[in-house]
């Protein structure tokens, strides 16, 4: 319906699977990098895992277009299937004949080792895609893996692409299955869009339909990214509505208002506007009712008691020669009254700077920051043995966090601002330009120009911060172990710390991950050390 409106050839934001409208981020170029060399050089499985519509059917589509003729492709797109429906629905993606009425499962392996050979003897290979394979149960991966045993004596005959959501990674843990996932050699897990690639993942795809210029203001496309979290696929379903939006108020550009009421749509929520009140009749009828109610009230104030001792007011005389004498007033009574801000959002937008947010964060943990050597503020942090954490996130990241942050807020002109977070508390936020300029809002507020971008600072035992698993030997090890003592409430003198990541130490750490709702893998990263010192550590917190 817009396309012809706004000059294209086709619709841009389409939500099917057409290579021909990729846009390769760094992320997607290095995941469609992994398929690549899966195929051409990796002698097991290769494993693709993503949020749901972040791109990884398209990227398996793409691949399929860049392989050479000589490479034949089975895609299988529905993985509820038994052992036997997967063989059936392979031989048919291959084109291979058999018997549905006779053959059995060995006849289905004996035909199909028979094919592979030829195919191999002849220069050709085989590869075999499964998408949505979280869904696979384990039986039918087991029997997937029995197919990897297909081989010569120096090649494998088949390789196999599994692509699926994270949860394929948990399934593939379960120790019935352990010898699957042995056999993964090149895995990859793809992450949403940053902002800067949500921006170009729109311009680009509105190229591709014939537009000329952008058709989304740099506002515009923010919002498309604070909403869709830079996950594709709902970048594609909100900047479908928004333009069909601008089509029905004949827009030529697609603003921030568009996009909102675009957001609420696919949401499904009301955004019919409000009726009026006082109309026709009803209203007439309303307006009378009122007017009698007043007349009445009025009548009766001569006999209301306060206008029969009415206040008096002091005296205050002036002269030129001596100063106005006011009673001094006593003190009030404290009431539960609403949070006032010292300074309300627009006029801290306006006297914020990125220098100030960054100087008032460092004064947080008691460090001056212009004294401190370093070009960014991560160099000078380096220099006090500190850590930057930048992430887009939520609020209740940060609450799980608990250390103060330099947040981004964007104006609907495009114009960004630096605050600091140093308090967070219930739905109230307080925001800081300065140690002496600071304001309190509903988390409702800032959400209309904050897009999740924040940067705080941390002590991590050691820099960089490392990964600590199994095996490992470092001197962070027993960092963990002290905060863990901590934590459990034992005291860490009466036994010796290991720096070695043994065995019972994983399980001290999966029941930590999962009491902080971490992914409880029993590995000690980033995320973890930050939600260990959250409990424990010094320094500056936001729950107070």
């Amino acid at each position: 319906m817009y396309t012809a409106h706004f000059g294209l050839n086709a619709a841009p934001f389409s939500i099917t699977p057409d290579p021909h409208y990729l846009y390769l981020s760094s992320r997607h170029r290095e995941a469609l990098a992994h398929l690549l060399y899966g195929v051409n050089e990796g002698p097991g499985f290769v494993l693709l895992t993503g949020e749901v519509g972040t791109g990884k059917t398209t990227l398996c589509r793409s691949l399929i277009e860049q392989l050479p003729d000589t490479v034949d492709v089975a895609l299988l797109l529905n993985p509820r299937l038994t052992p036997m429906e997967l063989l059936i629905t392979l031989f048919d993606e291959l084109r291979i004949g058999y018997d549905p009425q006779s053959y059995t499962v060995k006849d289905f392996i004996d035909t199909l080792s028979s094919y592979l050979l030829t195919a191999y003897s002849v220069g050709r290979r085989t590869v075999v895609i499964l998408d949505e394979a979280q869904n696979l149960p384990p039986e039918v991966l087991e029997q997937v893996r029995l197919l990897t045993n297909l081989e010569t004596s120096s090649q494998k005959l088949l390789q196999i692409i599994l692509v699926g959501q994270p949860e394929l990674n948990t399934l593939l843990k379960r120790n019935n299955l352990r010898q699957l996932a042995q056999r993964i050699t090149a895995r990859y897990h793809l992450l949403p869009l940053s902002l800067t690639d949500t921006k170009a993942y729109i311009n680009h795809r509105l190229a591709i339909s014939g537009a000329r210029s952008s058709l989304f203001t740099e506002a515009a496309m923010r919002l498309v990214y604070r909403y869709s979290k830079g996950i594709p696929r709902l970048i594609n379903i909100i900047c479908d509505r928004a333009l069909l939006g601008g089509y029905v108020n004949n827009e030529n550009k697609i603003n921030p208002h568009i996009v909102r009421k675009a957001v609420k749509e696919v949401r499904g929520e009301n955004i019919s506007q409000r009726p009026q009140l006082f109309s026709g009749w009803v209203g007439m009828l309303i307006i009378a009712l009122l007017a009698s109610v007043l007349i009445w009230w009025w009548t009766l104030l001569p006999d209301l008691p306060f206008l029969k001792n009415p206040v008096t007011l002091p005296n205050i005389s002036l002269s030129s020669d001596s100063k106005a004498t006011l009673p001094v007033p006593t003190k009030p009574t404290l009431f539960a009254e609403p949070i006032i801000p010292t300074l309300n959002l627009g006029q801290l937008l306006l006297e914020s700077k990125t220098e100030s947010a960054f100087t008032t964060l460092f004064n947080l943990w008691e460090l001056d920051y212009t004294t401190l050597e370093g070009d960014k503020a991560c160099q000078r942090a380096a220099t006090q043995k500190l850590a930057c954490l930048l992430r887009t996130g939520t609020w209740n990241d940060l609450r799980r966090i608990n250390r103060p942050a330099v947040i981004e807020l964007i104006t609907d002109k495009g114009i960004q601002h630096h605050l600091v977070v140093t308090r967070l508390q219930g739905d109230v936020v307080t925001l800081a330009i300065s140690q002496e300029k600071s304001g309190e809002f509903p988390i409702s507020e800032i959400n209309q120009y904050w897009l999740g971008q924040f940067l705080l600072l941390w002590h991590p035992p050691t820099l960089p911060p490392p990964i600590l698993k199994v095996g490992t030997s470092h001197e962070s090890v027993i960092w963990i172990r002290k905060h863990l003592d901590i934590i459990e409430g034992i005291r860490s003198e009466l036994h010796t710390l290991s720096p070695h990541f043994d065995y019972a130490l994983k399980r001290r750490v999966i029941a930590f991950q999962r009491s902080q709702k971490l992914g409880p893998d029993g590995v000690a990263g980033e995320q973890t050390m930050l939600a260990l010192q959250a409990l424990v550590g010094a320094g500056p917190i936001l729950l107070k």
